[in-house]
C-alpha cells in the first residue's frame, strides 16, 4: 500500500468551505487512538489551535480546543476535559 499521507503543512487551503466538506478528528479518550470523520456542518465549535497544553485531563478548556507539545496532541472534547494522543516522531 503506498503511503500518501502529508503533513499539515503539504495541504492545500481550501478557498471555499462547504457543510459536506468533512474533517477528520483524532483523539485517544480510551488510551486507544482513533479517527472520526464528520461533516463540517455537524461541528460546530470554533477552532482554536494552541501550544499551552493541558496540565490534566480535567483543566478548563472549551470543547473543540487543540492543543500540542513535542509528545502529544490534546483535544477538549467537552469542556473542561480533554484527550491526548501520543505523537509518532519517527515515520
Amino acid at each position: 500500500m503506498t503511503d500518501n499521507s502529508l503533513k499539515v503543512s503539504q495541504l492545500p487551503t481550501a478557498a471555499n468551505v462547504a457543510p459536506t466538506d468533512r474533517v477528520v478528528i483524532l483523539y485517544n479518550a480510551t488510551g486507544v487512538p482513533s479517527v472520526r470523520t464528520v461533516n463540517l456542518a455537524t461541528l460546530s465549535a470554533n477552532l482554536v489551535i494552541s501550544n499551552h497544553v493541558p496540565a490534566n485531563s480535567t483543566s478548563n478548556g472549551v470543547a473543540g480546543t487543540i492543543a500540542y507539545d513535542f509528545t502529544h496532541i490534546y483535544v477538549c472534547i467537552a469542556n473542561n476535559s480533554w484527550a491526548r494522543a501520543t505523537l509518532n516522531q519517527s515515520f
